[in-house]
């Protein structure tokens, strides 16, 4: 399939009346469904994403099974017959955001000046944490402020905190204090929804004036250079990230596009929309617990997504699957640019 019709079966999947979709599985399955009035994208499709895989110069319809049973077997194969077989199918399993966990490493030390990929946190009360510092930007408006790029579960506490809230590197789990390690405060964040979809998972910390940083070293694998898009990559690209737990490690962009990708939070299951899927090379994993946050680079280090949740099956090596922001998305939704 084209790209464009991809999007156009997703779009009518998502969007069209249950009936059309699941109507008589029952029958079929002996699976109880929900009211064939329950629209698609909701109760219905609960369970299932979708979105788009590049196979050699085509597309096809990526579908990631959430759950499992055989309600979510029917509709995927229903699914199967609408895109005449153009599909890739996962089971993904549940997915949870990707910070806390430890494990002493370069990225869990305290690192001036500020790198890329350095473990960071807020103060959580009653329990201690730590995310992944992504990557440095500007505000778009004057003046044009300094900050840290990372996500709302990382320094917001999942919209708990207050603009101004203290930002330590490294992150408290990994030994930060406030007379040692307080080096910005949080400046604003993107609001976590409960109730309908979300596209990103970020926050900014402002940078104290007297903190040096160096906005552009990614590792040992150079410099940032500026930002890419996902579903403009080869087929089965690399990427890399930098991140405070599992350190430099390489993937592959498996699919984008992705809608209906729901996740567990502190404050429940959240839905997002047009995300972005990686899997590790080799027989690791390309991320774990801690490196929420993450900047993912192309292979010619522009910027690509945002890291923030993940889980442990899926993928061709069985070592999970990665999903991340568009980076694009993430900084329109800020209003900032990348420091490049």
């Amino acid at each position: 399939m084209h790209l464009a019709s991809v999007r156009d079966l997703k779009q009518e999947l998502f969007s069209s009346p249950a009936a059309d979709l699941v109507g008589n599985l029952a029958t079929a399955f002996g699976v109880r469904t929900r009211s064939a009035r329950t629209t698609v994208g909701k109760d219905a499709m609960s369970g299932i994403a979708l979105g788009a895989v590049k196979v050699k110069k085509q597309y096809k319809l990526a579908i990631r099974q959430q759950e499992s049973g055989p309600l979510i077997h029917a509709m995927t194969e229903e699914i199967r017959k609408r895109a005449k077989g153009e599909v890739n199918v996962q089971y993904v399993g549940k997915l949870v955001k990707y910070a806390l966990e430890t494990r002493p490493a370069f990225y869990r030390a305290k690192r001036r000046p500020l790198r890329i990929g350095s473990s960071i946190s807020d103060v959580h009360t009653g329990f201690i944490s730590a995310g992944t510092l992504g990557c440095f930007v500007a505000g778009r408006k004057s003046p044009r402020y300094l900050a840290m790029l990372t996500n709302n579960h990382v320094i917001a506490d999942e919209n708990a905190n207050s603009s101004g809230d203290p930002v330590f590197q490294q992150g408290t789990l990994d030994g930060g204090k406030k007379s040692t390690n307080l080096v910005g405060e949080l400046w604003k964040f993107i609001r976590l929804k409960k109730t309908g979809v979300n596209s990103v998972d970020a926050a900014l910390g402002a940078i104290y004036e007297d903190v040096d940083f160096d906005e552009l070293k990614i590792g040992t694998r150079g410099n940032l250079r500026g930002l890419g898009d996902a579903s403009t990559l080869p087929e089965r690209a690399f990427v890399h990230k930098v991140g405070r737990t599992t350190g430099q490690t390489k993937g592959r962009v498996t699919a984008f596009d992705i809608d209906n990708v729901t996740v567990q939070y502190g404050i429940g299951v959240i839905r997002f929309n047009n995300q972005i899927e990686i899997e590790g090379t080799g027989n690791k994993a390309f991320s774990d617990s801690g490196d929420s946050g993450s900047m993912i680079v192309d292979k010619d280090r522009n910027a690509i997504g945002l890291l923030f949740a993940g889980g442990d099956v899926g993928g061709s090596n069985g070592k999970g699957l990665t999903y991340a922001n568009p980076m694009e998305t993430v900084l329109d939704a800020l209003d900032v640019d990348l420091v490049v």
